[in-house]
């Protein structure tokens, strides 16, 4: 049983498979049009987003790390039509990760419910040139942004990424599971990377 003082092993590799998954998304090479496509975001207008509270959104059937598809389904099955389904970019630190939000009655917020404690609200960017078309293998819905279809995120640094998955690929290797990679990770390269914005 926890009791909210120590992890339980079960929450652990959660955690870890979470942690293992955002690392290796993040570790994408870099390209000059991630970088002219991260300035032309980063002068949009920025919106405040409000997160519901966790009990609620699990309540209402909303998936954590689903932020797409529970947005959607959002604006789909709302009985008074007044939710709509706006992707664009949170901003994290020195990155903007793709992100959906609805917007309702004028007000901005995140429906999808996060594993691990963060801010009641953020900052969002919301993108006009995104569009949502059928994947590439017919699975399901892709976000598009002028015909190129988008990574998870749009990185200041992203060597800065890569370096982070390399030591985290080494220290599994070493026979680290993944939440214990991920902490040594924060504690050797933590500093630095706090210097660059990235975490």
């Amino acid at each position: 049983m926890n009791d909210g003082t120590t992890i339980t092993e079960a929450r652990k590799k959660e955690l870890g498979e979470l942690a293992q998954r955002n690392i290796e998304g993040m570790a994408f090479p870099a390209s000059d049009w991630e970088a002219d496509t991260l300035a032309e975001v980063l002068a949009l207008p920025r919106v405040v987003v409000t997160r519901p509270p966790v009990d609620a959104l699990l309540a209402a059937d909303m998936a954590p790390y689903h932020c797409h598809a529970n947005c959607a389904n959002q604006e789909a099955n709302d009985p008074d039509g007044t939710s709509r389904h706006v992707t664009g970019w949170l901003v994290y630190g020195s990155d903007l990760i793709l992100h959906s939000v609805v917007q309702i009655d004028g007000e901005w917020l995140c429906m999808t419910p996060q594993l691990v404690p963060v801010a009641k609200q953020f900052q969002f960017i919301p993108d006009p040139l995104i569009e949502w078309r059928v994947s590439r293998d017919g699975s399901g819905n892709e976000a598009f942004r002028g015909g190129i279809v988008l990574p998870e995120a749009l990185r200041r640094h992203p060597q800065d990424h890569i370096r982070v998955r390399d030591r985290f690929r080494e220290l599994m290797a070493s026979g680290l599971s993944a939440f214990d990679a991920r902490k040594v990770v924060e504690e050797t390269l933590g500093d630095e990377l706090k210097r660059s914005g990235m975490i």
